[in-house]
């Protein structure tokens, strides 16, 4: 049950990943801009298919890689486990609800990334809309961008907080 909110955010999250690759497809041209410059310029391109195939491959590889890693937390030395009060959190004792925990809050960040994936490839999809100019919004990539530092760093909080030791 403890996982039933992070879990289905997630899934909820590639429904929405999925829906959006599988619907913007037709919309994207054969040759699109998919590299900006700090002006939002293209500066870099590629086909429709690739794009399309390194949007899944992110979406699927960064929030697996994450879940992975935290859940091995608990069989893997403790002295490679970068964690606050790591050997106390760590000792035998401890070590399952630890795993538990760290794949819990792993679910959640599984979440943001896939999230943050959908919002930049909505902005790539924009930017190549047929008649535009290819610019990527700058003002689109600040609100994605700064959603996903706002909730790593919210994330990045509750997680030491939940890992605190008090005297």
């Amino acid at each position: 049950m403890k996982f039933l909110a992070p879990l289905s955010t997630l899934a909820l999250s590639y429904v929405l990943f999925f829906g959006y690759l599988i619907g913007s497809y037709d919309s994207l041209p054969q040759h699109v801009a998919s590299h900006f410059d700090f002006q939002g310029q293209p500066d870099g391109w590629m086909s429709r298919n690739d794009l399309v195939g390194f949007t899944v491959g992110l979406g699927i590889f960064m929030p697996a890689v994450l879940v992975g890693l935290m859940a091995s937390a608990g069989r893997i030395p403790v002295h490679l486990v970068n964690l606050p009060n790591r050997d106390y959190w760590l000792a035998p004792e401890r070590r399952k609800e630890t795993s538990s925990v760290l794949l819990y809050y792993a679910l959640w960040f599984a979440s943001m990334n896939v999230l943050f994936v959908t919002g930049v490839h909505w902005l790539v999809v924009q930017a190549n809309k047929a008649g535009g100019s290819q610019h990527l919004d700058e003002t689109g990539i600040v609100i994605v961008l700064g959603g996903f530092l706002l909730g790593s760093g919210l994330w990045i909080g509750l997680l030491k907080r939940q890992f605190s030791v008090e005297d």
